[in-house]
């Protein structure tokens, strides 16, 4: 059988001198797209080229999607990055791992955090009925399963801490440096500054602006600002509360007060003004 060619690429640079434009070197790597300084794991090929390695039946108490203990077939995560890439060659205090799900779903947590939570990556529900892999999940009105991958952890304190995160549907993981961010942050703004760090808790996840960020949501800077076509006051009440405007929207209630909303808005404002093209 024949290897899947990907490519191993890497970005011109003129700091120090360390790459130039003319040392583009191509190498055929396995399951592995390195794009620096991004790391990126699709975890579909690797199930399909059986790498992801030995899976164990783990418990779950209070599970923090279905809200009662569960139990999965499962495969060690860290062993599998540990496995595919060289972790001595990576900042892993300045590094962040990003879950890509089906739906453009995009939560990060610290690498560092990530590597000592014992997390499990699950690829079928021992609860469900004989005829699936998963039990159903029923949010917002919508009934879905986790196919083909849901991120778990046996601690309890993943089950109360916000930093941990529990995405199903994952399909991917990224390593990326926690500095990408740093593009979208405003500078010298202090009124946009407090909206960034909002946007960064209750946003990103989801939304993308100049191309940083989730993908479930519209981005929401390039072409065209959200706040170029929508009316400020709306935008703002429809944050706090997007059931108030669609019904079965798909964007959660975040739980947030206007105020917070206005100055995400405020954020939002002062990057139409700073656009790239994607």
């Amino acid at each position: 059988m024949k290897a899947t060619k990907i490519y191993l690429v890497f970005i011109c640079v003129s700091i120090l001198g360390l790459i130039s434009c003319d040392q583009k070197k191509e190498q055929k790597i396995e399951s592995v797209i390195i794009v620096q300084p991004k790391i990126i794991l699709d975890l579909l090929d690797l199930q399909k080229k059986n790498k992801l390695g030995k899976d164990t039946l783990v418990t779950v108490n209070n599970d923090p999607v279905y809200h009662k203990t569960k139990k999965y077939q499962a495969v060690n995560a860290v062993n599998i990055i540990k496995r595919e890439i060289d972790l001595s060659k990576i900042d892993v205090k300045n590094t962040v791992i990003i879950f890509e799900c089906i739906d453009g779903y995009k939560p990060e947590m610290p690498l560092e955090l990530f590597l000592q939570a014992k997390p499990y990556l699950a690829f079928k529900d021992a609860d469900a009925p004989k005829d699936s892999n998963w039990e159903r999940i029923i949010k917002n009105g919508n009934e879905m399963n986790a196919d083909p991958f849901y991120l778990v952890y046996t601690s309890s304190i993943a089950t109360t801490n916000q930093e941990y995160k529990w995405p199903y549907n994952v399909i991917k993981f990224q390593l990326v440096s926690k500095n990408i961010n740093n593009a979208l942050e405003p500078k010298n703004d202090e009124k946009a500054t407090k909206g960034f760090v909002l946007y960064q808790k209750y946003c990103i996840t989801c939304h993308a602006i100049n191309g940083i960020g989730g993908e479930m949501g519209p981005e929401l800077n390039y072409p065209k600002n959200v706040t170029e076509y929508w009316k400020e006051t709306e935008l703002v009440d429809y944050i706090v509360n997007p059931a108030s405007f669609r019904h079965k929207v798909k964007m959660p209630t975040l739980g947030i007060t206007k105020q917070q909303s206005q100055e995400i808005v405020d954020y939002l404002k002062y990057m139409s003004e700073h656009k790239k093209k994607i």
